[in-house]
């Protein structure tokens, strides 16, 4: 990858996501009550989809999804650079989003992730804060009534695998009795940045969307055998997609 393509990638997409803050900020000023989900949805579907444009990047969704009435906890794979600009484009209905919380401080998509009611997750390695973050997001999620995002793999794992997963989401998932909707995101091997930021190819990337997963009587002492069950559907969808 040409340091040229990588400065164009960044600057481009860095443009888009100031742009995108500014109008979030005005949003959440004029309109406190909605605030949050306008810059979600409309502003943050917006830039997600200018930066896939700004890539040369397409995206195709498979499944027409009716999303659920409800909240409900949408969970997908996760191996690329781009899945953020595909998750914000697939504007998710009232849906907060689990990241690391180091990205608050990434300039201005930190401040779209503040924006929008990110919901921060700690290092694996630092087990006590980590919890109280799930602790805290599961608070927010019964008092708001949201859906939320996120990957059980917990960080990019470029290639076509699917990584191991991690229980924090599951103890949430258990504790809310949330449906979980499956999200597989396939991505050309040409156009794939992995861990880049610049992708090597135009392309058209691939969101296909499962029925939803009944969580009903999921019982905590049951998160290690539900979360292998989990994960070894999305392994073999993830085969037979590809």
């Amino acid at each position: 990858m040409s340091l040229g393509r990588t400065l164009y990638v960044f600057a481009g997409s860095m443009g888009i996501l100031s742009a995108a803050s500014a109008a979030m900020v005005g949003v959440r000023v004029l309109r406190p009550r909605e605030g949050r989900r306008i810059c979600q949805e409309t502003i943050g579907g917006w830039a997600g989809e200018a930066i896939l444009g700004w890539v040369g990047v397409s995206m195709e969704v498979h499944g027409e999804p009716e999303w659920p009435a409800g909240p409900c906890f949408y969970m997908s794979n996760h191996s690329s650079s781009l899945d953020l600009p595909i998750l914000m484009a697939l504007r998710l209905p009232d849906a907060r989003t689990f990241i690391k919380e180091r990205f608050r401080w990434y300039g201005p998509l930190g401040l779209v992730t503040m924006l929008t009611g990110t919901l921060f997750t700690a290092p694996q390695d630092d087990h006590d804060r980590r919890v109280r973050r799930f602790e805290q997001a599961e608070a927010i999620l019964r008092a708001s009534g949201c859906s939320v995002f996120g990957s059980p793999e917990g960080t990019r794992v470029p290639g076509p695998e699917i990584g191991p997963f991690n229980r924090g989401v599951f103890h949430l998932v258990t504790r809310l009795g949330m449906p979980i909707v499956p999200i597989m995101i396939v991505i050309p091997e040409e156009t794939d940045p992995g861990r880049s930021v610049a992708v090597a190819s135009s392309g058209v990337v691939h969101v296909h969307v499962g029925a939803p997963i009944d969580t009903t009587g999921w019982r905590e002492e049951d998160i290690d055998e539900n979360k292998e069950a989990v994960r070894d559907r999305f392994v073999a969808w993830n085969e037979e997609l590809r």
